[in-house]
């Protein structure tokens, strides 16, 4: 723990009284000069502790700022991972095209999706030229943008920005080829730093699993265990990062899975020699799933205070703190991190904590999966999440 850094008022009291001590009895206008050159003095002494609180905060990688707020959490992040953040990536769709035979549709024309999609508004271009074969056609298109806000799903309908000759004026989105993903949030960057320095290679150890799986951009964890029954079969449950996740609640995307799968099998460093790039054991088997996220309602009975803001402060701090709640790996994860028991009392905290002293409340209750507990672990493929808060 850094020690505390000392206020303003604190430095400039220290400052007063060492000088008037230092000198003896000082006439009234020498003390004014004295107070004077104290209150500048704390000012700037301020200034530095905060710098050498900055410098101790960006030794480590638990405590360091990014790059663009002066940090060295990406130097770091090159030193244990060899790779800067995941950047947002584009969206590439297969649409389908209608028209006359024959007709060209050029490269680099440009498609702006339609109202009532995910992304109503961006645009979208094609990079090949394209023939219409018939009456009907599909082309590749993908979005001048990269991030979640481009995702376009199946149905959707977008519209040329200019006239195309013998081509109908809507596209409709018919696969989606690549799902765009948003950049890797920095708390899930900082958090494969952690594991890159804690957990050590082993061969196909449990660590080996989460250290391979965040080579996948959209990962938050995975959760690695031996098939119940078959020794020989790795199970690796995938969480997504929330965002980037197709409920909203960590369940991954068809996509992600399928590289978290590519991802553990072989090393996607190219720098690396292909003979050293081999992951997955020979003798192991290998299952990507898709996390289960299970529902949690609270109920909470006389409310004395509520308000729009209020409300919305508990759900808010409920989600953060279900957030934390994740099974607990033996062997990867430190017995001091377990955090794998949800219980009714220490939600009930979280909520105490949030409306404060002056608010108070009547009764408390709890629901996993719909079934009133007070204590539940979450094990396996299960992962909690918020669904419902009510007031009676």
């Amino acid at each position: 723990m850094s020690k505390p850094i000392p206020s303003i008022q604190q430095l400039y009291t220290k400052l007063v009284t060492d000088i008037k001590n230092s000198l003896g009895i000082l006439s009234a206008l020498v003390k004014f000069v004295i107070n004077a050159l104290s209150g500048v003095l704390a000012a700037q002494l301020k200034l530095l502790y905060l710098y050498l609180n900055d410098i101790q905060n960006n030794q480590f990688p638990d405590t360091a700022d990014t790059a663009a707020n002066g940090g060295t959490l990406e130097r770091q992040g090159q030193i244990y991972l060899d790779r800067p953040p995941f950047p947002a990536t584009e969206g590439i769709y297969t649409a389908t095209v209608t028209g006359t035979a024959g007709s060209v549709i050029d490269a680099e024309i440009t498609f702006l999706s339609d109202g009532g999609s995910n992304s109503p508004g961006n645009l979208y271009i094609i990079d090949n030229t394209y023939t219409l074969p018939g009456v009907s056609g599909t082309i590749s298109i993908r979005s001048l943008d990269n991030g979640l806000d481009y995702l376009l799903n199946v149905g959707d309908t977008l519209t040329p920005t200019q006239p195309i000759l013998g081509v109908n004026t809507t596209i409709t989105i018919a696969s989606v080829t690549t799902s765009p993903v948003d950049a890797e949030p920095t708390e899930v960057y900082r958090q494969a730093i952690l594991n890159a320095i804690r957990l050590q290679p082993q061969g196909g150890s449990r660590t080996d699993y989460m250290l391979w799986s965040s080579d996948a951009n959209g990962v938050r964890r995975v959760y690695p265990y031996v098939k119940n029954g078959d020794a020989g079969t790795v199970q690796v449950y995938v969480e997504a990062v929330t965002a980037d996740s197709t409920d909203g609640h960590g369940t991954p995307s068809a996509g992600l899975l399928t590289d978290v799968d590519a991802v553990i099998r072989f090393n996607p460093d190219t720098t690396v020699p292909t003979i050293g790039r081999a992951r997955l054991p020979i003798q192991a088997n290998l299952e990507v799933l898709p996390v289960t996220p299970i529902p949690v309602d609270v109920t909470i009975t006389g409310l004395q205070t509520t308000s729009p803001s209020i409300t919305a402060s508990i759900a808010a701090n409920l989600q953060t703190y279900l957030y934390a709640i994740r099974p607990y790996i033996a062997g990867a994860d430190l017995p001091r991190d377990q955090n794998n028991v949800l219980t009714a009392v220490r939600l009930q905290s979280v909520v105490n904590d949030t409306i404060g002293n002056s608010n108070t409340f009547l009764a408390f209750t709890m629901a996993v999966n719909g079934v009133p507990v007070n204590i539940f672990t979450f094990s396996l493929a299960n992962i909690p999440y918020l669904r419902n808060v009510t007031y009676n």
